[in-house]
């Protein structure tokens, strides 16, 4: 029980740092860390990171920093950043058990974070790099089956189609 809330108090540490500091890389975040009492190892890092579904977003300033999701979220609307993807989202092309989602630099993770979680039996897995997504689907799933549900959160990328 001890682990757990330790692990309670590294996370909550950890947002508190990616939302007071701009932090580029997990290097400079585990001497963040280290700072606050909390040595940690790459892998348990890049795990925190995921499970806060963390990403990079673009500085301002030609670099990338660490967000989180949950700092995206529009008080007077209520909507999160998944709202605002067809802005970020450029184009999808599929080929064969493969499709390409290009983005604005800086959404790819975000995009990616999102399509994980919402399409676990269509997909294999996603890769995403800065502003490119590969999406590996799963066989017997379609271009028309995939497009019908990420048009679910993803609202007019059946018109963003490479054909």
């Amino acid at each position: 029980m001890q682990n757990m809330s330790r692990k309670a108090e590294r996370i909550a540490i950890l947002k508190n740092l990616i939302k007071s500091n701009k932090v580029a890389n997990q290097e400079d975040l585990c001497l963040l860390l280290k700072s606050k009492g909390f040595h940690t190892t790459q892998a348990t890092l890049s795990r925190d990171l995921k499970e806060l579904k963390v990403f990079k977003i673009a500085d301002g300033m030609g670099g990338y920093r660490y967000s989180l999701h949950e700092m995206h979220v529009q008080e007077e609307s209520g909507q999160d950043l998944a709202s605002s993807f067809p802005i970020g989202v450029k184009s999808i092309e599929f080929s064969g058990q493969f499709a390409v989602i290009k983005t604005k630099p800086g959404y790819a993770n975000m995009v990616g974070s999102n399509i994980d979680s919402r399409l676990k039996k269509e997909l294999m897995g996603t890769i995403a790099g800065d502003d490119t997504l590969l999406l590996i689907l799963r066989k017997g799933y379609t271009e028309d089956h995939i497009l019908s549900v990420i048009s679910e959160f993803i609202p007019g990328i059946a018109f963003k189609v490479v054909k």
